[in-house]
């Protein structure tokens, strides 16, 4: 009785602890229809210039691709409408997202994408940030799986890598929302979890440590030649 009570307890525990993928992510408001405009036609181009090159996963569909030009490409009657229309369309496939609050206070959740790797290989996905600090300092991201230069274990199985790549740097721009590329590349394969730690500084993680995020990852193998 006492054991099949503990096999349950354990199970509970288990679902607690886990965090899905969220169906959808809060729509920012307040943003500026034309930064957003201009900020988004960097990122198609940044999207474009890897798109299928080496290996690497693009991290949009290309009919969410044409759909986002067309937005992009023509004058919004409502400004309001097309900066919600842009999150509606990109949003589903931002595997993580970070607000940064007034006091500059970091919270990480899961997005909605699909976590799907193949060992050995680059994807890039997209990660969403809610800036209401207008904070502009590097926004930082480690983890215990995460490899970073001097750090090695069995446990770090995980590179992922912000892309600072002009016309994005390693700062963060200060505008209220804006969306940045992540360069994964796993080297296990089967199920694994890594999780995602992220900061602005010293002292700008949440409290209760909302600032990470566990993703459990399916990882394909590598292929074979």
């Amino acid at each position: 009785m006492h054991r099949v009570f503990l096999v349950s307890l354990l199970l509970i525990l288990c679902v607690a602890l886990s965090v899905p993928a969220q169906t959808t992510l809060p729509i920012v408001e307040e943003v500026e229809w034309e930064p957003l405009r201009n900020h988004c036609r960097q990122l198609m181009k940044m999207i474009d210039k890897g798109d299928g090159k080496g290996g690497v996963t693009p991290p949009l569909p290309a009919e969410t691709v044409r759909a986002l030009q067309q937005l992009l490409a023509k004058k919004a009657d409502d400004p309001n409408a097309a900066v919600r229309a842009v999150q509606k369309l990109l949003d589903p496939h931002c595997l993580l997202a970070v607000s940064i609050n007034p006091e500059s206070r970091v919270k990480a959740m899961r997005g909605p994408a699909i976590a799907k790797l193949r060992q050995n290989e680059e994807t890039i996905v997209l990660l969403k940030i809610h800036n209401d600090g207008g904070v502009t300092h590097q926004l930082r991201l480690r983890g215990p799986e995460i490899t970073r230069a001097g750090e090695r274990g069995e446990d770090r199985w995980l590179r992922a890598v912000l892309v600072v790549d002009a016309p994005f740097g390693a700062k963060l721009s200060g505008r209220r929302l804006e969306y940045r590329l992540l360069r994964l590349t796993p080297r296990e394969a089967g199920k694994r979890e890594a999780t995602f730690q992220f900061d602005v500084g010293q002292g700008t993680q949440d409290l209760g440590f909302r600032a990470e995020v566990p993703v459990l990852f399916s990882i394909r193998e590598a292929k074979r030649d």
